[in-house]
């Protein structure tokens, strides 16, 4: 690797203070340990700057004139700016330090600052960065997987598209998928991901002794239903068939990752994911791993089912499994969730500093719970029939709810809407789930709200948020999926008003007309 790129990929970390020989040693400090340090005089010079969204670590003096620290820090904040904030300060009062650590701060050190400190509380917003950042690589996979369930056509196609994304998220050089029939336990088929693509166990030249094995020659029995890690330069490991073992060693395997795939209480498949180095896995991984891995499952089921049934048995299916893939994700987020709890309060003793790190991750494992609630009810095509146009905005109000970071309510003067026509009803329906996807997803609100009214001659849905808002035209009119939304209300003779202003939210209104 040449030195630039050492340089290009060591972490950047960004210095604000006034005192010039503050600024100076600091850089000195971290460049030495092999960082990338910029610094600014002054918290404008760095509001000004484009640095801050590359940046893994601030540093900010407290005292400063103009702007001080803690203005800065809520600026940042106010911008969207999530980056870990570490302030050091020679006069700041113990409530200067108490309103740094509530406004999000990882440390407050005093000045004359002490290097290894420093330097410890830097790499623990280093790891604080790459751990929120895998995480939502891991929702963002996830919530791509149920959008796909939804809208792929051919269901191999997304079985394949699963098999790619968790190969990737968890950094595999493969990942080979076995499905069995459920009576016999014999092979179906198998699949291989590797190069970027999937070809057949024949078609990579896999070994002729490891195809097309039914289950309990492969000693998946004595997995159980659990997650399970293999070492296979541990001669403890039991590997079977016989051959397997050396065969991938030799491929420069070093550690599989088995993932059993459940459908119905009945194991129906496995996935081996594949790695290169001898590794382990922390526990919210291993969650994550899991809830992608349910996808796979259930896209198993569906494949089965589509071979054998009409296109109308398999969008009933799908309504089924909507409620299992609902059930199966809120268990694997509510455990990601509960380890992060646990670790919060074993480390309480350590300072607000730590517990700083672990509340971004619970938000974002919060925001993929509600990410996978709304889209499993987005693949109920006949929620609206079930229920109503009503009662599914208030399902979907409530599944948009994250604790501690956003509040959704739904209010309407609906007493039945059984009379409206189910093109208007269901319409209606996307238009407020994409209205809502996109504040949650571009926007940061604290608040959406969700109305629905008729008076003599329209229906009217209304949905607002108090995020960061838009002022540019272009993006108004063509982006964050307004687009699919125009075309709805298109379809619906209806018309279609956006307001938006920058630091003063959307709205969102739709006026339907209907008969009287």
């Amino acid at each position: 690797m040449s030195p630039s790129a050492n340089i290009s990929e060591a972490p950047l970390v960004l210095i604000v203070d006034d005192d010039v020989s503050v600024r100076r040693s600091t850089a000195r400090l971290l460049r030495s340990s092999r960082m990338r340090a910029e610094s600014f005089a002054s918290a404008q010079h760095l509001l000004d700057s484009e640095n801050t969204i590359e940046a893994d670590c601030l540093i900010i003096d407290v005292r400063m004139p103009s702007i001080d620290g803690l203005q800065l820090l809520r600026r940042l904040r106010a911008n969207s700016q999530r980056t870990p904030v570490i302030f050091f300060s020679g006069e700041a009062t113990q409530e200067d330090e108490d309103r740094a650590l509530r406004a999000g701060a990882l440390a407050f050190l005093r000045k004359p600052v002490c290097k290894d400190a420093l330097l410890r509380f830097i790499q623990m917003a280093l790891e604080s960065t790459k751990r929120a950042n895998h995480l939502a690589q891991a929702n963002e996979a996830l919530r791509g997987c149920l959008d796909m369930l939804a809208s792929v056509p051919e269901l191999d196609d997304f079985l394949g598209q699963v098999m790619m994304a968790i190969t990737r998220q968890l950094g595999a050089i493969s990942c080979m998928l076995r499905v069995f029939s459920t009576e016999q336990k014999c092979p179906l088929f198998e699949l291989l991901f590797q190069d970027g693509r999937i070809v057949s166990p024949t078609d990579a030249g896999y070994p002729e002794v490891c195809r097309s094995l039914p289950s309990e020659e492969l000693g998946i029995e004595s997995w159980g239903k659990s997650v399970t890690v293999l070492h296979l330069d541990d001669p403890q490991t039991v590997l079977k068939p016989e051959g397997l073992r050396n065969y991938l060693l030799q491929h420069g395997v070093r550690t599989l990752l088995i993932i059993p795939l459940i459908s119905r209480g009945e194991l129906n498949g496995v996935l081996g994911f594949r790695f290169a180095e001898d590794r382990d896995f922390q526990a919210e991984e291993l969650e994550l791993a899991q809830a992608l891995a349910t996808q796979a499952s259930l896209a198993i089921h569906l494949t089965q089912l589509a071979e054998s049934a009409k296109r109308s048995a398999v969008l009933e299916e799908r309504n089924r499994l909507a409620g299992e893939i609902h059930d199966s994700l809120a268990q694997s987020f509510a455990g990601v969730c509960m380890h992060l709890a646990v670790a919060a309060e074993e480390t309480e003793k350590n300072g607000k500093e730590v517990l700083s790190q672990i509340g971004r991750a619970i938000d974002v494992a919060k925001f993929g719970l509600s990410e996978a609630r709304r889209s499993a009810l987005s693949l109920r095509s006949k929620i609206i029939e079930e229920s109503g146009l009503v009662e599914a905005l208030k399902m979907l109000a409530e599944r948009s709810n994250i604790p501690g970071r956003l509040r959704c309510t739904f209010r309407s003067n609906l007493e039945n809407d059984a009379s409206l026509p189910v093109q208007v009803r269901q319409d209606l329906l996307r238009i407020a789930q994409e209205a809502i996807s996109n504040a949650i997803r571009h926007a940061e609100p604290r608040a959406i709200g969700v109305g629905l009214r008729l008076d003599r001659t329209n229906l009217i849905l209304k949905v607002t948020d108090n995020g960061c808002g838009m002022t540019n035209t272009e993006e108004i009119r063509e982006g964050f999926g307004f687009v699919n939304m125009r075309a709805r209300v298109k379809n619906l003779n209806g018309s279609l008003n956006i307001r938006s202003a920058r630091g003063r939210g959307t709205s969102i209104l739709v006026t339907v007309p209907v008969d009287g």
